[in-house]
C-alpha cells in the first residue's frame, strides 16, 4: 500500500474505531441485566450478538497468528475471556513486533528487497512453506557457524582486527595500515587512503542511454558454492566496468549475525554466492575487484552491507555508488529500492521472502530468484539515476560529486565489536535506547529489574550464540520488569510462551529478579537517567565527541503556547506598606471589638455585661505594633462559674444579677432548661423539684449557712442530644414513613434469564414424556 492510499485508510479506520469505542462505552453504562430480565426477546438477542462478537474475535486472533508460532486462544464463551486473556495479549504483542520490524524496514534499518518479474502476478496469501525468522524457538537448521574455520567470539572485548591477509590495489601497505590506531583505540580502516583518493571513472559524468537488462526468463544466475566457482566468477568480474552487489543477512540464530548470501551482477550475468561455507574467508580474493577504483560498485542502502562485508568476509569496497544517496540528491519522494524498481522497472515488489531464513540449503527456487532480482535490475536503475544527476547538476554544484562524497563516507565505516555497557546502557544493544523509545514509567524496583534482566538476556544470548529474540522478545522484558515475579509459577505465566533457552535457566533468572528488586529499593529511578542526551552534529554522517551536547533545562520568560495572555497584572506595592499598617487598615474598615486574650479579661467583660454597663469603645491603636502586656495572674479563690445560659443571647424573662448561691442555682436552672428541651417527663419533674428547692432557700433566715456550690455541668458525661427522644414521642403516635416504591414493588416480577437447554436436559425431558 502506497502512502497516498494509506492516509485515507488510516482516517477511515480511526473514525470507525472511535465510533465503536463510544458505542461500547454507552452500552457498558446501561443496566443490561435489568433489561435482560424484563424481556425474553431482548435476552435472546443479546446472547446472539455476544456469540457473534466472540466468533469474530476468535477469527481475528486466528488470522493474526497465521504463519507464526503464537497459538490463538479459543474464546467460545464469556467466561473464557478472562482465563485466556494472557493469550490475547501475546497475539497483540506479536503484531506489535511485526509492526516494529516494518517500521525498521521503512526507516532503512532493514533493507527492502524485491522479487523477480515472475512473481508480479497477484499472489494468493497463504501460510509460507519456507523457514522464516519469526521462528524464535530452537533452530531447525544446524548452525553453520559451528563449522567455520574462525569460530564466532561473542565474549571478546578487544577492538576488532581486520581479517585482511593481502591488500590488492594498495596505496598504503597492509602492515602500515594495520598499525594505525584510531582515537577510540580501534584499528584504522585498512583502505582509508584508497577510498579517499578514488574518483569515479569519466563515463560516470557523461549522459548515455541506459543499457537494458537481460530478460529474467531467458537468463539464470549461477550458484557459487565452491572455491573453483569463486575463481571462475572472479575472472569474469575483472572484465566488467560496473557491478552490482547485495547481501542477505541472518541475525536470529546468531548473536552477531551471519552473511548468508552475496549476490553479484554484471550487465550480462548474475551470481549468487554461498557465504556460509567453512572457507568463507577465502572470499577475500574478491578484493581484487571490490577494491579496484576503476570498477564502479553499485549498492543500495549500503550502510550495513559495508559493515557485514568486512566483519565476516574481510571485503572492502572502493568506488562505491550508493543509489540511496542518488535518490536523495534528486529529491525523490521515496528512496527505497522498492520505489526505484517500481519507477524504472515498472513492477511492485513482493515481500513474501523478506523475512526468510537465508541459511536454508538448498535454496528454494522462489528464494533464489528473489535474491537474484536484487542486483539484476540495479545497474539499469543506476543508468537512469546517473543521467538525472548530470542533467540536474549546475556548473557550481555537481550531484555526481555529492553522491561520491556520501558514498565514500559509507565505505569508510569500521566494524567495532559491540561491548555491553551494563551501567549506562549505551550502545546499539543497550537498555538505554530501548527505554528511551517507550513512554512507560517504572518504579525504582522495576527499573532495577529491567536493567538486570536485560543484562542477563544479553549474557545468555552471547553464551548460546543466539539472537536475544530467542531468549525472549522485548515485550516480555517489559512484562518481567512490571510484574517482578518471585516464584516459578508466576515467572512461567509472565514468560508465556516460554522459549527452551529460558526454561532451562528459569531458576537463574528468578534469582536475578529477586536480587535486583532488593537492590532497586534504594537505587535510582528511570526519570533520574532520562531524558536521552541531545546530539548536535555539523555533519549527520560524522558525529564527533566534541559535537555531543547535553540539554540544559531552561525556562522561557513567556509561554510558548499562550504567549502574553497568562502574564499576571499585579498592582505596584509601595515600599512603606508594612504588615502593621495593613492590620490597622483592616481594623478601621471593619469595626470589630477586641477579643479578650485571657480568662480574667473574659470574666471582667462578663461582669460588665451583667451590670448592663456598656463598655467604652477602644481607642484607635497606633500604626506601630503595640507593646506586649503581661497577662494577669488568676486568683483561685475568686474563681467564678459561668454557664452557657449567661453567655447566650436575650431570653424571654429578664436576668438579674445574683449572689454566689443564686448564681449556682441559675446554673442548675440553665441545666434544667436545657434538659427540658430534649428530655422526657422525668426531666420535667426534676425541673419542678429544683424550683421548690430554690424557693425554700430564699425563705431561709439570714443567719443560716448557704449550701455548697453546685458542680458545673459536665458536657462529657451528658446524654446525647442528637439521638434523644422527642418530647411529644409519648403522646403522639409516630407516623408511618412514606415509601415511594411501595406500589412499584407490587408489580409482577420480571422474567429471569432463561437457561439454555443442553443435551442432558433434553434427554431428561424426553424420558419424562415417555414415563407420562
Amino acid at each position: 500500500m502506497e502512502s497516498a492510499e494509506f492516509a485515507p485508510f488510516q482516517d477511515k479506520l480511526t473514525s470507525t474505531l472511535v465510533q465503536v469505542t463510544r458505542t461500547v462505552g454507552q452500552l457498558s453504562s446501561e443496566d443490561l441485566n435489568f433489561h435482560r430480565s424484563s424481556s425474553t426477546e431482548f435476552s435472546e438477542s443479546l446472547d446472539e450478538q455476544s456469540e457473534r462478537v466472540l466468533a469474530l474475535t476468535t477469527a481475528v486472533l486466528k488470522a493474526a497468528t497465521a504463519g507464526t508460532d503464537v497459538k490463538a486462544p479459543e474464546i467460545s464463551n464469556e467466561e473464557l475471556i478472562e482465563d485466556n486473556w494472557r493469550g490475547v495479549v501475546d497475539v497483540i504483542d506479536s503484531l506489535l513486533e511485526k509492526a516494529d520490524a516494518c517500521l525498521d524496514e521503512f526507516t532503512g534499518v532493514i533493507k527492502k528487497l524485491s522479487p523477480s518479474q515472475e512473481e508480479q502476478a497477484p499472489v494468493v496469501k497463504k501460510t509460507p512453506k519456507f523457514p522464516t525468522v519469526y521462528d524464535y524457538g530452537p533452530s531447525k537448521i544446524p548452525k553453520p557457524q559451528l563449522l567455520f574455520e574462525r569460530k564466532p567470539d561473542n565474549t571478546g572485548t578487544s577492538s576488532f582486527r581486520p581479517l585482511l591477509r593481502t591488500k590488492p590495489h594498495a596505496i598504503v601497505p597492509l602492515e602500515e595500515s594495520l598499525q594505525k590506531q584510531q582515537a577510540d583505540g580501534g584499528h584504522a580502516h585498512p583502505y582509508e587512503a584508497e577510498i579517499r583518493a578514488a574518483r569515479y571513472p569519466k563515463s560516470v559524468y557523461k549522459v548515455s542511454p541506459p543499457i537494458d537488462y537481460k530478460p529474467f526468463d531467458s537468463t539464470t544466475a549461477t550458484f557459487v558454492d565452491t572455491l573453483d566457482g569463486v575463481k571462475e566468477m572472479l575472472g569474469e568480474l575483472k572484465l566488467a566496468k560496473e557491478i552490482a552487489i547485495d547481501l542477505e543477512h541472518h541475525d536470529v540464530h546468531s548473536y552477531h549475525g551471519l552473511v548468508s548470501l552475496m549476490q553479484i551482477s554484471t550487465r550480462d550475468k548474475d551470481w549468487v554466492v554461498d557465504t556460509l561455507k567453512p572457507w568463507r574467508e577465502e572470499l577475500q580474493m574478491l578484493n581484487e575487484v571490490f577494491a579496484d577504483p576503476r570498477i564502479l560498485k553499485a549498492l543500495h542502502g549500503s550502510t550495513m552491507d559495508i559493515i557485514w562485508l568486512q566483519r565476516d568476509l574481510g571485503l572492502y569496497v572502493v568506488g562505491l555508488f550508493d543509489t540511496f544517496h542518488a535518490a536523495s540528491a534528486l529529491g525523490y519522494p521515496k528512496r527505497s529500492l522498492k520505489y526505484l524498481l517500481a519507477k524504472f522497472v515498472n513492477f511492485e515488489a513482493d515481500k513474501r521472502y523478506q523475512m526468510a531464513d537465508w541459511r536454508v540449503r538448498p535454496l528454494p527456487s522462489g528464494m533464489f530468484d528473489y535474491a537474484r532480482s536484487d542486483t539484476h535490475y540495479l545497474l539499469y536503475i543506476y543508468d537512469h539515476l546517473r543521467n538525472d544527476l548530470i542533467q540536474t547538476s549546475t556548473p557550481t554544484e555537481s550531484h555526481i560529486d555529492y553522491v561520491q562524497e556520501r558514498s565514500k563516507n559509507e565505505a569508510l565505516q569500521r566494524h567495532e565489536r559491540p561491548v555491553y555497557d551494563a551501567e549506562n546502557g549505551y550502545g546499539p544493544g543497550g537498555w538505554y535506547d530501548l527505554l528511551s523509545r517507550n513512554s512507560g514509567t517504572l518504579s525504582r524496583e522495576q527499573f532495577a529489574v529491567f536493567k538486570a534482566v536485560h543484562q542477563w538476556r544479553d549474557e545468555v544470548a552471547r553464551a548460546e550464540d543466539e539472537g536475544w529474540q530467542c531468549v525472549f522478545p522485548k515485550h516480555v522484558l517489559y512484562r518481567l520488569a512490571q510484574t517482578m515475579p518471585l516464584d516459578l509459577g508466576t515467572l512461567f505465566r509472565t514468560l508465556s510462551p516460554v522459549t527452551p533457552i529460558t526454561k532451562e535457566r528459569a531458576p537463574e533468572l528468578l534469582d536475578v529478579i529477586k536480587n535486583a528488586k532488593i537492590a532497586g529499593a534504594t537505587g535510582p529511578e528511570w526519570r533520574d537517567v532520562a531524558p536521552p542526551p541531545k546530539i548536535i552534529a555539523k555533519d549527520p554522517l560524522a558525529v564527533d565527541a566534541e559535537d555531543v551536547d547535553f540539554p540544559v533545562a531552561e525556562r522561557y520568560e513567556t509561554s510558548q503556547f499562550w504567549g502574553d495572555v497568562l502574564e499576571a497584572q499585579e498592582a505596584p506595592v509601595p515600599p512603606s506598606y508594612s504588615l502593621a499598617a495593613s492590620a490597622e487598615a483592616l481594623r478601621l474598615s471593619l469595626p470589630l471589638p477586641r477579643m479578650p486574650s485571657t480568662v480574667s479579661e473574659a470574666r471582667a467583660k462578663l461582669g460588665t455585661a451583667a451590670n448592663n454597663k456598656p463598655a467604652p469603645a477602644p481607642a484607635p491603636a497606633p500604626i506601630s505594633a503595640p507593646a506586649p502586656t503581661a497577662p494577669p495572674v488568676e486568683d483561685k479563690d475568686t474563681k467564678q462559674v459561668f454557664t452557657v445560659k449567661e453567655l447566650g443571647g436575650p431570653r424571654k424573662r429578664k436576668v438579674t444579677p445574683a449572689g454566689p448561691s443564686e448564681q449556682a442555682l441559675s446554673t442548675s436552672d440553665a441545666v434544667d432548661d436545657t434538659s427540658n428541651n430534649f428530655n422526657s417527663e422525668a426531666a420535667e419533674k426534676q425541673h419542678k423539684k429544683a424550683r421548690k428547692e430554690k424557693k425554700t432557700k430564699k425563705a431561709a433566715p439570714s443567719g443560716t449557712q448557704p449550701e455548697p456550690e453546685a458542680a458545673p455541668f459536665d458536657y462529657g458525661t451528658a446524654d446525647s442530644v442528637l439521638h434523644a427522644p422527642s418530647a411529644t414521642s409519648s403522646t403522639k403516635p409516630r407516623k408511618r414513613p412514606f415509601n415511594p416504591y411501595a406500589k412499584a414493588l407490587d408489580a409482577p416480577s420480571g422474567l429471569g434469564k432463561t437457561k439454555r437447554e443442553t443435551g442432558a436436559s433434553l434427554l431428561r425431558s424426553a424420558s419424562k414424556g415417555r414415563d407420562c
